[in-house]
């Protein structure tokens, strides 16, 4: 019994990682002697969704967003959906139909943001209700989508495009809220930003085609991130705990697994993973 109990608190105590690709999002404990599959959605099988969101939009999952204190996931895919899942019950509380949807996030009152790259009635910002599906809110010009991140202490949004990081201000209450920007940097390197994250501090991570950098938003700054830096394809990184985790495209825009490693780049490990073209990971905690 005392060795069942010890076992089960070191799983517990694992790091845990959302891993996403294809039409899936696998919760993963990275437990020493490789990773264990703790939970699994796959859109295919929810059947509170839409025929077409289980067949074709959710087919190509590129976001998988812990939110409300990890209670829910935010996913969105590049075949055009995005969707807010019960953790633990895998319902769906939201969807919306999103052109080549590449990243999400939860705003004070309900509002979610969701960031839409280059496609026909893409390259744009858009806001929802979380409470109405499918019904956007407000719709600003964002040429190739990529990243959106609410900041809580500074109370803006931060989203990323090709070119550009911009912020944004949440203005009104209720159905009248709003975002209005209010600031924009230019992105170094060859541009075409892939992934937008917090690096903690109030700085954040930006991946473009050809490197990884740490973005100051209280003085501009791009610092070249020299663990990734210069690394083709960064499709994701994140940071929880003074570790790190990322995803390099291997083939095209996908990969077979992600690396996790310290801050400063050491104790680097490789997690394989099985059945999926893997695009982002993120920390559950």
């Amino acid at each position: 019994m005392l060795i069942s109990v010890i076992l089960f608190l070191a799983a517990v105590s694992d790091p845990a990682a959302y891993a996403c690709g294809d039409d899936q999002v696998r919760e993963l404990r990275l437990a020493p002697d490789g990773p264990v599959e703790v939970w699994r959605w796959t859109a295919r099988d929810a059947q509170d969704l839409p025929a077409d969101y289980r067949t074709r939009l959710m087919a190509h999952i590129d976001e998988c967003k812990p939110v409300d204190d990890g209670r829910a996931i935010l996913v969105t895919a590049s075949t055009g959906g995005a969707v807010l899942i019960d953790r633990a019950s895998g319902r769906v509380t939201f969807r919306a139909r999103v052109p080549m949807a590449h990243s999400a996030d939860l705003l004070p009152g309900g509002r979610i943001a969701v960031a839409l790259s280059i496609a026909p009635r893409g390259d744009r910002l858009q806001l929802f209700d979380r409470q109405r599906s499918e019904q956007v809110v407000q719709t600003l010009p964002l040429p190739s989508g990529h990243g959106v991140v609410w900041d809580a202490q500074r109370h803006q949004l931060f989203a990323l495009s090709h070119d550009l990081v911009q912020a944004f201000r949440l203005t009104g209450k209720g159905r009248a809220a709003r975002l209005i920007e209010t600031a924009r940097w230019t992105l170094p390197g060859r541009r075409d930003g892939h992934d937008l994250s917090s690096a903690g501090g109030g700085r954040y991570y930006v991946t473009t085609d050809d490197g990884a950098w740490r973005f100051d938003p209280d003085d501009g700054s791009f610092i070249p991130y020299a663990p990734l830096n210069p690394a083709l394809r960064v499709k994701a990184v994140s940071m929880t705990g003074g570790r790190v985790a990322w995803v390099q495209a291997e083939e095209k825009w996908w990969a077979s697994g992600f690396t996790v490693m310290a801050a400063d780049g050491s104790d680097q490990r490789r997690i394989a993973l099985d059945g999926i073209h893997l695009y982002k990971v993120r920390w559950v905690r």
